[in-house]
């Protein structure tokens, strides 16, 4: 992994075995970045992605564990008690033009990825909505 910061953009370069969720959260730590929001385009070959249904609280996941690339990247950075919180998704092309998405838990970059950070100048808190189950941005 490797990156060059220019003023609020952050490019990312991430290379193969890299985790994609954790290397934005590590540059939002190193970069103290408490609101942000990405996108990129790479190859993955392990992926973690979920549907979160909300009558059961809770994620259904899949795992793949194959060549596809990253047609797109998007999400945001925040803030959950005092912690980066990387919130992603990812939609991925398989062989034969197959297309699956979702919420990614995390995904290993297989060839390289190139992510653009935008920083926000602020800071966004998130916090768990027992309503619906899932932690939401909460403006103060």
């Amino acid at each position: 992994m490797d990156y060059k910061r220019f003023g609020n953009k952050i490019v990312l370069r991430l290379e193969k075995g890299d985790k994609v969720r954790e290397s934005i959260r590590e540059v939002a730590v190193k970069e103290d970045i408490k609101a942000a929001y990405f996108t990129g385009i790479g190859a993955v070959d392990k992926l973690k992605i979920g549907l979160f249904y909300p009558e059961k609280g809770d994620y259904t996941w899949d795992y793949y564990n194959e060549d596809m690339e990253v047609t797109s990247l998007v999400g945001n950075i925040g803030m959950v008690d005092g912690n980066q919180l990387v919130h992603t998704h990812i939609t991925c092309g398989r062989a034969k033009s197959e297309i699956i998405g979702g919420h990614l838990d995390e995904a290993t970059c297989s060839l390289t990825m190139e992510i653009f950070i935008d920083v926000i100048d602020g800071e966004i808190v998130k916090r768990l909505d027992p309503d619906l189950g899932i932690n939401t941005i909460e403006f103060e």
